[in-house]
């Protein structure tokens, strides 16, 4: 049986994910700026056209929230905590 590799999109999205904080919002410089040299070379062709992409698709996934926060109405994001499922908060709501 082949397993499928994982997609280059799918690459770039979980390397966002893992660098975009919780609690900090992150400007588009400080993301790319965060990114290990050695995980962008995973990825063949990585350019700034490819992070905007996945940014963008994260946003509309509802993983990442876009933040303006500055005069010069610069963009920031900030990674958004999963919200938990109908079952996971009756089970804590009932103790099980």
């Amino acid at each position: 049986m082949k397993t499928n590799p994982v997609s280059r999109k799918e690459k770039i999205e979980s390397l966002v994910l893992e660098v975009l904080s919780f609690y900090e919002p992150m400007s588009f410089e400080l993301i790319l700026l965060d990114i290990p040299d050695e995980r962008i070379a995973d990825i063949p062709g990585f350019c700034r056209g490819d992070l905007e992409e996945a940014l963008i698709l994260l946003q509309k996934k509802k993983k990442v929230k876009l933040s303006t926060e500055n005069q010069n109405r610069e963009k920031f994001w900030i990674k958004v905590f999963p919200k938990k499922g109908l079952l996971s908060r009756l089970r804590s709501f009932l103790h099980i």
